[in-house]
C-alpha cells in the first residue's frame, strides 16, 4: 500500500473516531472541568504558557492547578510530555465549552 493510501485510510479512521467520540469526550470534559476557572486553566495548558502564567491568569493555587493537571491526565484529557509539561489534548472551543471573556465564575 502506498504512503498516500495509508494516509488516506488513517485520516478516514481519525474522522470516524472523532465523530463517534464527540459526545463522550464532551461529557468527560464537562465532568473534569465543571467551572469557568478550570476550563480557562485547561485551555491555557497548550504547552506554551508556564504554570505560573496559568495560575496567575486563572487565580488558582499551585496545588489546585497541579491537581487539575493530574486529574485531566488520569482521565485521558491531557498528556505528560518528556519535558514534564502537561498539555491538553482537546480544544474546548471545538466542544462549545470555552468563553474567551470568562476566566472566573
Amino acid at each position: 500500500m502506498s504512503d498516500e493510501r495509508v494516509l488516506a485510510v488513517l485520516t478516514d479512521i481519525r474522522n470516524w473516531t472523532r465523530a463517534a467520540s464527540y459526545a463522550s469526550v464532551k461529557a468527560l470534559l464537562q465532568e473534569a472541568l465543571p467551572d469557568a476557572k478550570s476550563r480557562a486553566a485547561y485551555q491555557m495548558m497548550d504547552g506554551k504558557s508556564s504554570r505560573d502564567e496559568i495560575r496567575i491568569a486563572c487565580k488558582m493555587s499551585p496545588n489546585g492547578l497541579l491537581a487539575l493537571g493530574e486529574r485531566c491526565t488520569a482521565m485521558g484529557l491531557m498528556e505528560l510530555r518528556e519535558d514534564k509539561k502537561r498539555v491538553r489534548l482537546f480544544d474546548l472551543n471545538d466542544f462549545g465549552l470555552f468563553d474567551e471573556n470568562v476566566r472566573n465564575e
